[in-house]
């Protein structure tokens, strides 16, 4: 898409908003209340970065290639793939292989029911519903955005089967970085919910390998 999306804050704008509060805030003798006008300003900064960089790679990076591609590697972090792939490698692995699978399903399980309540929680609303210029592809979900279960998902798997084959770390981690992105370009998810997804698939990894 060659026009400037609708949706891009000009860093103009925010830095006024941003210079009239501090003003204001420098005016405030209340130390609760200058934190919370720098709180404000932090949170504007973070939500306008958050929706301009999904902008950029959901309106800007298209191509045919890209836009067959990335369903198809979106579909790497959904239920089908992660728990059909570990299903398999518990039921028809050996030894290590099938310890490593069994702790990536219980894994697996603790990150999708933590999303889930995450989500039900904070009920952010998808980017598509947001923005109307919004490149949709794949599967249209309904529900909220935040975390993203596909990247937490993918990350649990990946960091799962990384730490004790430590040859396949940067393949797994590759693959998964691009799940999270093809989440962005398919119109689903805003990167900090891509970050969250991932930063909860690793720690339920983590976790389990060391327990």
């Amino acid at each position: 898409m060659k026009n400037k999306p609708a949706a891009f804050i000009k860093a103009s704008d925010l830095t006024q908003h941003i210079l009239k509060d501090i003003e204001a805030g420098s005016k405030i003798k209340d130390w609760s209340t200058k934190v919370g006008v720098l709180m404000k300003d932090i949170l504007l900064r973070l939500k306008t970065t958050d929706a301009n960089l999904f902008c950029y790679l959901n309106q800007r990076w298209h191509c045919r290639v890209l836009n067959r591609a990335m369903p198809r590697i979106t579909n790497i972090g959904g239920a089908i793939f992660t728990i059909g792939l570990s299903l398999i490698f518990m039921l028809f692995g050996r030894g290590k292989l099938e310890m490593v699978a069994t702790r990536g399903l219980f894994a697996l399980a603790g990150s999708s029911l933590l999303g889930f309540v995450l989500k039900r929680m904070l009920m952010r609303q998808r980017p598509y519903l947001i923005f109307p210029n919004t490149y949709i592809g794949g599967t249209v979900f309904k529900d909220y955005a935040f975390p993203s279960g596909h990247t937490a998902s993918v990350f649990t798997l990946a960091v799962n089967y990384a730490i004790p084959y430590p040859s396949l770390t940067l393949p797994l981690l590759f693959i998964a970085l691009l799940v999270g992105v093809s989440r962005i370009y398919l119109g689903h998810h805003y990167p900090t919910d891509i970050l969250a997804g991932s930063i909860l698939g690793t720690a339920f990894a983590v976790a389990i390998q060391i327990h």
